[in-house]
């Protein structure tokens, strides 16, 4: 739903500035990283207490990733081979970014962006709508209807009313009832482009013409303006904030240029299917479901295997004057998560699958020899990720660092903590009797009631245990919760009424005992405790060994900056 009260589209502006706010030995954080992890509104929201635990686990964070790359973590197979996985999936979308969104973008939306985005401004504003406006409630006035009353309460704003006033009377934004058209602070990029374009033209304390939108017409009034988040960034980054925040205004074209890209690029690399490859792949993967293969998980999981199985398969596609078989395309499954591999159930979605391969493979291509390699939206996203998965390796190496708990840790633990968290459920001893109809059931609790003893009825009636009087027990909740539960209604001796079983017959049930609940045996709880102790252990190196980086670094802050 479209939040009409701000008319804010989704942006994601990069909070920065150079100055850095912590210093590690001598690597310095900008308040851009800063706010990257930890957006500027949350901040502004938190106590102290809050902000303390945010610059701590931003601290650690980084003490982490640089201890990983101290230790070579970098070169470690598995990592590097993730970094440089990766490190290609953010080439297919820069490239994407640079020659498929980038040319769409007019450059004198550029140019006001670099011009206004490094101030914001706090607007106000009151929106008049028509019958054909996007709000959920439209008013029945024509579009010139809603001018004039928009010139109608110009003029009263002119000759002294409030614009409070005016917006809590008039306003069809439905945020007006809780703002009275206050928007607060707008930066570039947030609005509409015909509201932002009159706000941030407009000089403050003047009331802007009626401005036409999709959303009716709005009167605007700027009471204040100051630098923005942007004001001291980089040029590297602020252009990438431009672009970024510019590329809204072209959304709606992105899916049709890219499509037009690559069929362009299909073109130019002469991409040429083998249709019958093709089929034999898709015949496979119906064998491996009719014997079961693919049984108890998804299809998607086995094709990298379905791939190398296949046999009499040399070429599936020929590109670039090349031609790749299934080892190719298996080896690219590969880097992709099992979740999120193709089905092969269609000819269709395996030539699908298979184009969208081979256009990754060209956008790499075209990112490097196009320059893209080079450009500081890529390096800094590569260098986020990258930091990304050394933080994870480093932290996974000191959980793989934790001591293994022994048998003895294990027995303590127990030992220690058995009458407590190990103990059994309560069980109860009963005498019963039992029989197969309800006739002699409730005769029998007559004579009971009358003053035989319940031990003699129980020697000759019950089905249960008559030799010792029906006597059973103790025994848990679980093995019989019908006669447990009105065995725990009874104090010792007091006997029940007629009880229906589950299998069809009836019984009286006399407590002679409850049992108080016992520790479970070792045996019983042992896998539990030692997969407890194993957690607690990992969580105290991991604990410990970032603890230790902070007396390893130097760290300084400069806290100022965030206030």
């Amino acid at each position: 739903m479209i939040k009409y009260s701000l008319l804010l589209f989704f942006c994601s502006g990069l909070f920065a500035k150079e100055t850095s706010i912590i210093t590690i030995n001598d690597t310095g954080y900008s308040l851009h990283q800063f706010y990257t992890r930890y957006p500027k509104k949350q901040w502004e929201r938190a106590d102290s207490l809050q902000k303390d635990k945010m610059l701590n686990d931003f601290i650690k964070r980084e003490l982490c990733i640089l201890e990983a790359e101290r230790l070579g973590f970098k070169n470690d197979p598995v990592v590097a081979t993730k970094i440089r996985s990766r490190s290609k999936q953010v080439l297919v979308n820069e490239t994407y970014e640079a020659f498929v969104a980038k040319p769409l973008i007019n450059e004198n939306d550029l140019e006001l962006a670099r011009t206004y985005a490094k101030a914001e401004i706090k607007a106000n504003h009151i929106l008049i709508g028509h019958s054909t406006s996007y709000l959920a409630k439209p008013p029945r006035r024509t579009m010139d209807e809603a001018l004039l009353l928009a010139q109608n309460i110009k003029d009263e704003f002119e000759q002294g009313e409030s614009f409070s006033a005016l917006a809590d009377k008039h306003s069809e934004d439905p945020g007006a009832e809780q703002n009275s058209g206050d928007l607060g602070w707008v930066q570039w990029g947030a609005t509409v482009p015909e509201f932002q374009i009159a706000a941030f033209t407009l000089e403050p304390g003047k009331i802007s013409d009626p401005i036409l939108t999709d959303f009716g017409y709005h009167l605007i009034l700027v009471s204040d303006s100051r630098p923005s988040d942007y004001q001291n960034v980089s040029d590297e980054a602020f252009e990438t904030i431009i672009f970024n925040i510019t590329k809204n205004r072209v959304r709606d074209q992105l899916r049709g240029a890219a499509q037009n890209y690559d069929s362009t690029k299909l073109k130019n690399y002469n991409v040429v299917f083998n249709s019958g490859a093709v089929e034999k792949i898709s015949a496979a993967f119906e064998k491996f479901q009719e014997e079961g293969v693919m049984s108890g998980g998804s299809s998607s999981n086995n094709t990298v295997s379905l791939l190398n199985s296949v046999k009499n398969i040399d070429v599936i596609c020929v590109y670039g004057g090349k031609g790749y078989g299934p080892a190719w395309f298996a080896y690219r499954l590969e880097q992709v998560p099992a979740s999120r591999r193709p089905s092969f159930s269609a000819v269709d979605r395996i030539t699908r699958a298979f184009k969208t391969m081979i256009l990754q493979d060209i956008a790499v291509k075209e990112g490097g020899v196009g320059g893209v390699v080079h450009t500081f939206p890529y390096t800094q996203k590569v260098v986020e990720m990258s930091s990304g998965i050394l933080y994870d390796a480093y932290l996974k190496h000191l959980v793989n660092s934790a001591p293994v708990p022994d048998s003895s840790d294990v027995k303590e633990y127990y030992e220690e903590h058995k009458n407590v968290k190990y103990l059994g459920g309560e069980q109860a001893t009963i005498r019963e009797i039992r029989v197969n109809n309800k006739s002699l059931a409730d005769s029998l609790l007559t004579i009971v009631d009358s003053g035989a003893k319940f031990v003699d009825i129980a020697n000759q009636f019950s089905l249960t245990n008559p030799e010792k009087g029906g006597e059973f027990g103790p025994f848990p909740r679980k093995n019989n919760k019908y006669i447990f539960d009105a065995a725990m209604l009874l104090g010792p001796e007091e006997i029940s009424p007629v009880i229906s079983t589950v299998s069809g017959q009836f019984s009286i049930v006399q407590l002679v005992k409850r049992v108080p609940p016992k520790p479970m045996a070792l045996d019983r709880v042992y896998v539990r405790i030692e997969s407890l102790l194993t957690k607690e252990y990992q969580n105290q190196y991991k604990a410990d060994g970032i603890d230790e980086l902070f007396s390893k670094y130097s760290i300084s802050k400069n806290i100022s900056l965030l206030n």
